[in-house]
């Protein structure tokens, strides 16, 4: 591998932002190091040819791969096979790096050689404000940055609960060992990214890095409340996909630490599902026959991998009532009007943990 990162930049209809994206990249001190992958999913404006053009101005830093549309996860299986970069990281191509950070970024992983590397990252919303992401808990980092530490150690001291694709960069050698694919033809694949190789990574390095910008100001950004609405099947499939995975996955090979840290990831994952369905979506969404179904089988899940047990009490920590078990009671959602008192408090303690803590 002649590169020290390739950075994998999924893009579909995006000509407008695709320069941002990469000019962020093009910088000095990255330049020599990093290989920009620029993979064109069939978008159908000029994408492809904003992505050519900066090819010819930097060829040794640019690579496009331009394929027939098959969505987010067919752009990263097509381009981790090719990789040239000791270390890989996806990008989305509406967001950017932040160019000064990547630099550093780059210094420490000259010297690195774990199998995860986690850095920081800024939300930005609408109205331009931004909110950085660490892996802390209520202020407290409990890691020393740049200090190579075993998987099992971290997943085992409760910290974590899940990693964001935002965070990861992985050892491409580790990712085409255990033969990674994602899911192609749906959204949010990216899930896929920061679950499977946790199952397989030995090591991690945490760093005081705050280098991806994540961009929820776009219309029709995929977690875009209303978009997400709307892909409700698309994230059911995508969590019986990690189902699939881990029933096919020799369990008996992790160690006891990690296996504990892989079913609390899981019951997580149930309880967003279900969360999604009885707390978030519309109510004249809301299908009574269908998520009896899907309850059932999430149920059966948790009971057959002893994941534990959902409840599923609103994020603000003050209303201590389980949706769930109103559900299970009942058979309806949440009356209208609580519904909408809960979402109030949930404003209130969002505002208030950013402010204090973030």
């Amino acid at each position: 591998m002649s590169k020290l990162l390739s950075i994998i930049i999924p893009t579909y209809n995006m000509e407008a932002l695709l320069p941002r994206c990469l000019d962020s990249l093009l910088v000095d001190g990255a330049l020599s190091r990093i290989e920009a992958m620029v993979v064109n999913d069939g978008s159908k404006d000029n994408s492809l040819a904003v992505a050519n053009s900066y090819k010819e101005r930097f060829p040794d830093s640019v690579t496009v791969i331009d394929k027939p549309n098959g969505n987010y996860g067919s752009t990263i299986n097509a381009a981790l096979p090719v990789a040239q970069g000791r270390y890989v990281k996806i990008l989305d191509s509406d967001d950017w790096f932040d160019s000064r950070a990547l630099v550093e970024f780059l210094d420490a992983l000259e010297n690195a050689a774990t199998d995860m590397v986690i850095t920081h990252f800024n939300t930005i919303s609408e109205d331009g404000s931004r909110q950085v992401t660490k892996y802390n808990v209520y202020g407290k980092e409990p890691y020393e940055y740049g200090k190579a530490y075993d998987l099992d150690s971290v997943l085992s001291d409760g910290y974590i609960r899940f990693f964001l694709m935002h965070s990861i960069t992985y050892r491409t050698q580790m990712l085409r060992d255990m033969g990674y694919r994602q899911t192609e033809g749906i959204s949010y694949t990216d899930t896929e990214w920061s679950c499977y190789p946790v199952f397989r990574a030995k090591d991690i390095t945490f760093l005081d890095i705050n280098l991806y910008q994540y961009n929820l100001a776009r219309e029709g950004q995929t977690m875009d409340p209303k978009v997400l609405a709307r892909s409700l099947d698309q994230m059911e499939l995508m969590t019986r996909k990690l189902i699939e995975f881990l029933e096919s996955y020799d369990l008996q090979t992790l160690s006891g630490e990690r296996l504990r840290f892989i079913r609390q990831y899981y019951l997580n994952r149930v309880r967003i599902m279900l969360k999604c369905h009885l707390l978030d979506i519309p109510r004249n969404m809301f299908d009574t026959e269908h998520f009896t179904e899907l309850e059932s089988y999430l149920t059966g899940v948790t009971l057959k991998y002893g994941l534990g047990t959902v409840r599923l009490y609103p994020e603000n920590k003050i209303i201590r009532f389980n949706a769930l078990r109103y559900w299970r009671r009942h058979h309806k959602r949440w009356p209208a009007w609580f519904e909408a008192f809960n979402r109030f408090v949930n404003r209130i303690m969002t505002a208030l943990f950013v402010k204090f803590f973030k």
